[in-house]
């Protein structure tokens, strides 16, 4: 079993299992550098002892016959296959092989261990400065983060602001370290297929010219090196056109970057969070790698110590209600409160920032408490699928259209909840007319906000609880055709009021 590839979708979700897989790839370089410095010791050794030169090509022999790397990836290529068991190749040549020349001996020392030698130094050396610098990043990114969570709510929103300019940063220098780490990582893995054993079999094609009967031993191994060399040459070619690749993925990976707890398609949300536990001297906070898959309604959290650098085992619960927590409820930021099943008291977590707090309610379909009048009465009244509803998201739709559509994160951004309800209210109050409404005062993100929780709070979804099941299984049919002609009939299926706003929706989204 070959080492794990190191994804650069990994780097940004920077996972307890990718931190795993990093330590397997460092461990194996560690493992080369040390066969290595044995491989060249032996050598030395043959230099060294002259007299003694029969038995210091049959160590050697053995020490190359022994040598083994592994390459990325389950399986291996032929090419793969051929190189790696190329050592023993050379090995068994060896073995056959006892005298030498004296300038055979006087030309090893720069035609292998010199290159060698810079080969374990440059690229297991630059890898070890590039693990230093990966480790100096995630520490400052982890202080800078927990710095950034325990600023108090007292704060001015211009320092609030500031801090979270400042994280956003750090964030970007941690993941940048991480994708050229992973990159540094893999790119050393794929030399060694070709830039090591090259080296050597520059020295073997060398040495079997001063042996007393390397004729015919060059005769009877030249298919094999020449079929190597081939071999060698496509695997280099193959690496230097999948390197620019990788470097223009590496790139468009680090764009994603806004959101790496979305880039697991197999659940819905994924991230970090901070789960309040309660003490006997008062409450700690304690760093969790949560996991959601909406469709099962499961909750998975796993504590995880950037200093352990282990998977410790975790809880799933099944989630029954999602709200989040007010800033005068409690002293710290960003925090929601998770009603499980069978649970009796709720679990309270701190999200990275605002948003990715706001990114975690939408997943789990999760609601902001309301305290003020406006949210008491919301809670009475409510939004339906009636003129009112109706002329409020054409409202929000028109003033999103004429405005925004040249935002960046036009719904990503989240509006602040006082300014959300006082808009919320006064659509109802007027039955969903706003235009009394001073647009210059109207902050672009309060309109999405409201537009977003008027379609969150809904008594039912739009596409309705009767019709969920089969939306799922519609549109988890492989064949398109099918898949389309299903999702069209269930469409045209819902109540006429559910039709029509879903009509709306889909064009102003189109």
């Amino acid at each position: 079993m070959g080492l794990l590839p190191l994804e650069y979708t990994d780097c940004l979700t920077d996972t307890p299992h990718y931190r795993e897989n990093l330590r397997a790839h460092e461990k194996e370089l560690e493992r080369t550098s040390q066969a290595i410095k044995g491989l060249i010791k032996e050598v030395k050794d043959l230099l060294a002892a002259a007299k003694i030169l029969s038995k210091a090509q049959r160590s050697l022999a053995t020490t190359l016959m022994n040598f083994k790397f592994d390459c990325i990836g389950s399986s291996q290529t032929d090419d793969e296959i051929l190189i790696a068991g190329s050592l023993k190749e050379f090995g068994r040549l060896l073995c056959v092989i006892e005298d030498e020349r004296d300038r055979m001996l006087d030309r090893a020392q720069a035609t292998l261990i010199e290159p060698i030698e810079n080969f374990r130094k440059e690229n297991i050396g630059s890898a070890k400065e590039g693990r230093k610098k990966f480790e100096k990043e995630t520490a400052r990114f982890c202080q800078s983060l927990e710095r950034h969570l325990n600023l108090s709510t007292k704060k001015n929103e211009n320092q609030l602001q500031e801090a979270d300019a400042s994280l956003e940063m750090e964030q970007r220098h941690f993941f940048n370290a991480s994708l050229d780490y992973a990159c540094l990582l893999t790119k050393i893995q794929e030399k060694k297929k070709f830039e090591f054993v090259e080296t050597i079999l520059s020295f073997m094609f060398g040495l079997m010219t001063f042996y007393h009967q390397g004729y015919e031993v060059a005769n009877e191994f030249k298919t094999f090196m020449n079929d190597l060399q081939r071999r060698l040459q496509r695997t280099r070619e193959n690496f230097e056109a999948t390197y620019n690749e990788a470097e223009e993925l590496k790139k468009k990976t680090l764009e994603k970057a806004q959101d790496p707890g979305t880039l697991n398609k197999m659940y819905t949300r994924q991230g970090y969070l901070f789960l309040m536990e309660k003490k006997a001297l008062g409450t700690t906070w304690t760093k969790h790698f949560c996991q959601y898959q909406k469709y099962q309604k499961k909750f998975s959290m796993m504590p995880y110590s950037q200093t352990v650098g282990k998977i410790m085992n975790g809880e799933t619960v099944t989630v029954k209600e999602c709200i989040g927590r007010q800033c005068d409820s409690i002293d710290k930021r960003f925090c929601f409160d998770l009603i499980a099943e069978d649970k009796p008291a709720p679990y309270t977590f701190q999200a990275l920032s605002e948003e990715d707090k706001n990114l975690w309610l939408d997943a789990m379909d999760g609601k902001e408490p309301v305290s003020s009048a406006a949210g008491k009465n919301l809670k009475q009244e409510g939004f339906s699928l009636d003129d009112a509803g109706f002329a409020f998201v054409q409202w929000c739709i028109n003033y999103i259209e004429s405005k925004g559509l040249v935002d960046q994160g036009l719904y990503r951004l989240v509006g602040v909840n006082s300014k959300v309800a006082k808009l919320t209210q006064l659509a109802l109050e007027n039955k969903g007319s706003l235009l009394s409404l001073d647009e210059e005062e109207c902050e672009l993100k309060t309109v999405t906000s409201a537009l977003k929780n008027f379609f969150r709070n809904l008594p039912e979804p739009l596409l309705t609880f009767r019709l969920h099941g089969a939306f799922i299984a519609a549109a988890k049919q492989e064949n398109k055709t099918l898949r389309v002609n299903n999702i069209h009939s269930l469409v045209h299926s819902l109540p006429k009021p559910n039709f029509q706003m879903l009509e709306l929706l889909i064009r102003h989204l189109c």
